[in-house]
């Protein structure tokens, strides 16, 4: 080649291997072929962009800095779009009307539908084996001002409901997932005023769908969730659809309290057990079965104390003894200056106060005696002193002293709970060990909420809203597939790999494995004659090979060449 051809040639450098990588994954699940069959065959047309490639665009974004719609020609702009997307886009062509026009496409085509054929292609192509599955919902805040179309069948309702963000003044939707091994396995967008109990309920009808697109077998299969599922109607339709359920027995119900009390009474006949966290703390409970009945289902239950609540319980009656004592001071001060006519009126108003005001007391004793002083009347006195009018007033006298046994089987009740199922089968032991892997639903909350994967939804319809959750909720999906491969490989392996900021790692989490591929491979593009050659500026680090070899994903991902 001489110096004029080498003049002649175009050399740009890409450090885009977060975005190629987060496609290598969607390749794995053949995303866009699902998305270009759903949406081709819902609409009958093609567009100039793919809609799998439309797709993988929205989910790259969001697993990034998620830009609003009008802003994704800024966000891929100076970006090598053809080697990330391995299809031929022009800068020119990403707008927003194109992207909204494609999330009506995705809604039409029926959302949940298709992240089922995602997450089913996911565990069927790294071999991820699935017992139970814990459901539960959290809620996402709506800063906007939306307006459902009514009576329009299955569009979601942006509107006010109970915030488990705090945030009673907003409107909000509620998304309900399920997650098994910390792995998004079904996932379901709600209208925000959708209450739990029904959430439990609805999934309760189609669970088994999600099991036969899984390959789960009933037999050993566990439906878990918090104590929103316990109802007698969800009781009865785990029955009649032959779902076994592990639930936590709210403690507000007549049979919990009795529960809890015979098992406090019985406190030295409970067995201790720890119980390891992924992270390797133990915690310590003691536990105690039973069989019982609800609603005429039959019931394994385990009454659990568990040790490590104490100190937070502690801290928390503590609080509660405090503030019940000013409470009931204020009482008194107000009723030793509040004058009753007569003694029957003094005695009516004791039988109100331990009625109502004084009903709730949990901490302490309370005792009231009547004061009655002697005055005289008001008014003008007579000159002669025999013949002055005196009249009796009647005070209350509120007397209060901390109940400390009292307090002590408050303490000890907040520290119990009672788990129950209606797979008489299990164990006391193997009831607590299944209810605390809900935990793996709570961190994928936390994730799902992070501004690293979704800040502001920015759109103004609620049907591309709802499906716009749904690519956020199948970016999170993948990402937990792409995290519990690589764990569970580098656990056979007992590997390591350099993180982010050159920390080691054995259990990678699905942020810290986006950041290992945020930097450090550059990609070089030749342009010659219109003709574009890719190749890697330097050879990828063991950690970056590590990574892809777990999740099968070859290096070309990064340097595509047509």
């Amino acid at each position: 080649m001489d110096i004029n051809d080498m003049l002649s040639l175009d050399i740009e450098t890409y450090y885009d291997s977060k975005m190629n990588f987060m496609v290598g994954l969607c390749e794995q699940l053949n995303l866009a072929e699902v998305f270009n069959l759903s949406l081709e065959k819902s609409l009958g047309r093609k567009t100039d962009i793919p809609y799998g490639i439309m797709a993988e665009m929205m989910i790259v974004n969001i697993c990034d800095n998620h830009y609003p719609l009008y802003l994704l020609n800024e966000y891929y702009k100076e970006k090598d779009l053809e080697g990330i997307f391995h299809s031929p886009i022009d800068l020119s062509q990403i707008n927003d009307d194109r992207f909204g026009k494609f999330l009506d496409a995705f809604y039409a085509a029926g959302p949940r539908k298709i992240f089922g054929e995602l997450s089913a292609q996911a565990f069927a192509n790294y071999g991820i084996k699935v017992v139970n599955i814990n459901y539960d919902t959290t809620s996402k805040v709506m800063w906007g001002t939306y307006e459902t179309e009514e009576l329009k069948q299955g569009v979601i309702s942006i509107d006010f409901g109970h915030s488990k963000q705090k945030r009673q003044d907003k409107k909000q939707i509620k998304m309900g997932i399920g997650v098994a091994n910390g792995v998004i396995v079904d996932a379901k967008v709600l209208s925000g005023n959708k209450d739990d109990k029904t959430y439990n309920s609805e999934t309760l009808e189609d669970v088994k769908d999600v099991l036969e697109r899984l390959n789960i077998s009933t037999e050993d299969f566990h439906y878990i969730a918090d104590s929103a599922l316990f109802t007698a109607g969800n009781l009865k339709k785990a029955e009649i659809r032959n779902i076994k359920l592990i639930t936590r027995m709210p403690e507000t119900t007549t049979l919990a309290k009795e529960s809890i009390r015979e098992a406090l009474d019985r406190r030295s006949q409970m067995r201790e057990i720890e119980i390891q966290t992924s992270q390797g703390k133990v915690s310590k409970y003691y536990i105690i079965e039973r069989d019982c009945t609800y609603e005429d289902t039959k019931l394994k239950c385990a009454v659990c104390y568990s040790v490590n609540l104490e100190n937070i319980k502690k801290k928390t009656i503590v609080k509660q003894v405090i503030k019940e004592k000013e409470v009931l001071r204020k009482l008194s001060k107000t009723y030793i200056k509040t004058a009753f006519a007569c003694e029957e009126d003094a005695n009516k108003e004791i039988l109100r106060l331990f009625k109502k005001d004084l009903k709730k007391v949990k901490y302490h004793n309370v005792s009231i005696q009547i004061i009655v002083t002697e005055k005289k009347k008001k008014g003008r006195q007579p000159t002669d002193t025999s013949k002055v009018e005196h009249i009796m007033e009647h005070f209350l006298q509120i007397e209060i002293s901390e109940d400390e046994e009292k307090i002590q089987k408050n303490f000890e009740q907040a520290c119990t709970f009672i788990l129950c199922s209606n797979d008489l089968s299990l164990k006391a032991e193997d009831l607590l060990r299944e209810y605390k892997t809900q935990i793996g639903v709570e961190k994928k909350f936390h994730q799902l909420k992070s501004p690293h994967f979704v800040n502001s939804l920015y759109l103004d319809t609620p049907e591309r809203i709802e499906a716009l959750t749904y690519l956020i909720l199948i970016s999170m999906m993948i990402l937990s597939v792409a995290e519990n491969v690589v764990r569970r490989e580098m656990k056979a392996e007992d590997a390591i790999i350099i993180g982010p900021g050159g920390i080691k790692m054995k259990q990678p989490s699905l942020v810290a494995i986006l950041g290992v591929f945020n930097t450090g491979i550059g990609v070089k593009v030749i342009t010659v004659e219109g003709k574009k050659y890719r190749s890697l500026v330097r050879p990828i680090s063991e950690s970056h090979k590590k990574l892809l070899k777990y999740l099968g994903i070859s290096e070309c991902v990064f340097y595509w060449n047509e």
